[in-house]
């Protein structure tokens, strides 16, 4: 699993306003989970607040996911804008997960990284958008041919036929 670890010790001791940016150069690697990246790539800026260090920045990458529609591995890019705080001393509220500082003043981006990649993943990732799916019957890839199998439209839907062939 990819450990994105950095040494931001100097920023925890420093003024309130004070600021660093952190380059992001990584990859490929396993987040965990399930997400796969074949790099990370971006700036985030660090400032400090009065009780955490506040990151935002813009961060590119890949993934790796199936097609919604024919299961076929898909390289997916996307870039999002990453926001996070991090407290500089552990905050223990039950039910919560808050990001911290570590005492020896590391800061670890795997987790935040993660969860940003996966709401940022659109729920039906497609290899392509004209994507003709699987067979339902026999469950031939569509997109390299037919598969030959007469596929009877369903009799309850008989009515809607009216409107596909107006057309």
């Amino acid at each position: 699993m990819m450990m994105l670890r950095y040494r931001v010790g100097a920023l925890v001791g420093a003024p309130i306003g004070s600021r660093m940016v952190l380059s992001l150069e990584e990859g490929p690697g396993d987040l965990g989970y399930g997400v796969e990246v074949d790099y990370l790539r971006g700036e985030i800026e660090l400032v400090r607040s009065d009780r955490r260090l506040l990151a935002s920045g813009t961060i590119s990458t890949q993934i790796h996911a199936s097609c919604a529609r024919c299961l076929e591995p898909v390289a997916f890019p996307m870039t999002f804008e990453f926001e996070e705080a991090f407290f500089l001393s552990p905050v223990d509220i039950p039910g919560e997960t808050f990001y911290a500082v570590t005492d020896d003043g590391y800061l670890f981006l795997t987790a935040p990284l993660r969860e940003h990649i996966l709401l940022n993943t659109p729920l039906r990732v497609l290899c392509r958008p004209d994507c003709r799916g699987l067979c339902p019957e026999c469950g031939q890839n569509l997109n390299e041919g037919d598969c030959g199998c007469v596929r009877e439209p369903d009799p309850r839907w008989a009515a809607l036929q009216v409107f596909r062939l107006s057309e």
